[in-house]
């Protein structure tokens, strides 16, 4: 039996969009090479900075395989390597989504500031999520007995997505929205409380890159969960991978750069950075103050 036009109308949108994430991906990164070079590998060593590098080249990596995958180059009509492949691919996902969030969150509210038991809880909040999204989707392809259509014809992994699948995703979008408010709330104190210290175009930058990269997480959701929910039967239900991921990859990669680029009055950019993992460090004392810990001791 050979493949219906909608199955291949669908497989030809599925490789479109995965090579044009991947683009997108190997793009941004040749822009932003030289920042990466004068802003991460100039600054101090730090678990930041190293989970910054493994993120960035971990997704250019796994981006790179699913793309050559997608080309045909891989599979070679074995059902299992595409079982071992969907494996990769869903915990590649889940892993660089939800690292991409933890990363943004310790770097960003390291310079604008918020409670470290937030921060904290925010960050296990994450962690357990990845370890439930692990769990629950190796168990799923492991003991369900994936079957991929038509492979000696296409030489491409295409299965079916398992019914309610998308609920997995509903912890994703509240932990998102969670970050988001409480991020403009600390934006806004700051802004307030210390805008005769730093330049205005610095919160633009912090309130530009919060929202966008807001908007991409929340695209990036959607993406996935729409495709999953509307075509677990079709290629297409890969966008999510293929597509969002990538995409929300380059906007936390954008906003950590830009971060680190910040000029302020008080910082050159190689103090900034120390003084950035300085406040990080500050997490592991229990009685470091935080800014908005400080800020509400001024005020008493």
């Amino acid at each position: 039996m050979s493949p219906s036009p909608q199955f291949m109308e669908g497989l030809w949108v599925r490789k479109s969009f995965s090579a044009a994430g991947h683009t997108v991906l190997v793009y941004d990164y040749l822009l932003t090479f030289r920042d990466e070079y004068v802003y991460i590998w100039k600054a101090p060593w730090t678990s930041v900075k190293i989970l910054f590098l493994l993120i960035r080249y971990g997704s250019l990596i796994g981006q790179t395989a699913i793309r050559l995958e997608e080309a045909g180059l891989l599979a070679h009509g074995s059902q299992k390597f595409c079982q071992h492949f969907a494996t990769f691919t869903t915990c590649f996902m889940f892993v660089s989504t939800e690292s991409i969030h933890i990363l943004v969150l310790v770097r960003g509210w390291a310079i604008w500031g918020t409670r470290k038991r937030v921060t904290k809880i925010l960050i296990w909040s994450y962690l357990s999520y990845i370890v439930m999204l692990l769990v629950c989707s190796s168990r799923s392809l492991l003991a369900g007995n994936v079957q991929f259509s038509f492979l000696d014809e296409i030489h491409v992994c295409v299965a079916t997505m398992p019914k309610l699948v998308w609920l997995v995703y509903v912890g994703s979008f509240i932990l998102d929205a969670v970050l988001f408010v409480l991020t403009m709330r600390s934006l806004q104190r700051y802004s307030r409380e210390f805008h005769q210290l730093y330049p205005s175009s610095l919160l633009h930058v912090l309130v530009r890159d919060a929202i966008l990269f807001f908007l991409a997480s929340m695209f990036s959701n959607a993406l996935t969960v729409a495709s999953w929910t509307a075509y677990g039967n079709n290629p297409k239900y890969f966008l999510g991978k293929g597509f969002a991921t990538p995409l929300l990859s380059v906007a936390g990669q954008r906003l950590v750069l830009n971060l680190r680029g910040l000029q302020t009055r008080t910082y050159a950019t190689r103090d900034l950075s120390r003084e950035v993992d300085r406040q990080l460090q500050a997490f592991d004392e229990p009685d470091a103050p935080g800014l908005d810990d400080i800020v509400e001791e001024e005020r008493e």
